[in-house]
């Protein structure tokens, strides 16, 4: 790995082996580990799973940003598939994603 890593980062990331209904294969996935998470020593990074599936679950933040290198948009983050994997299983960084960009939009959906 040449950069840092960094929250927000999004990278085709490797679940393999699973065990159980976790999201498996390779799949896009946005780093979600704090800054003081990132830089310890332990090389293991918290990540969540990117779906391009709308399953209309209100907990599913969706990403319209082109900077975030995802081939199909709107895709959608999968919280409850959140997991640390050791940075062996990032393979290549596809883009970011930051609330402080201007063309950035992930938008989080409300109750009805």
């Amino acid at each position: 790995m040449s950069a840092p890593l960094r929250s927000g980062d999004v990278w085709l990331v490797d679940l393999d082996p699973v065990i159980g209904s976790e999201q498996a294969g390779q799949r896009p996935a946005v780093i979600v580990s704090g800054p003081l998470h990132l830089a310890l020593p332990h090389a293991v990074v918290f990540v969540t799973p990117v779906t391009s599936r709308d399953r209309g679950l209100r907990h599913q933040a969706s990403i319209m940003s082109q900077s975030s290198g995802l081939a199909k948009l709107p895709s959608f983050a999968r919280p409850e598939d959140t997991r640390a994997v050791a940075y062996q299983r990032l393979r290549r960084q596809l883009g970011a994603i930051s609330p402080s960009d201007p063309n950035q939009r992930v938008v989080r959906r409300h109750a009805d």
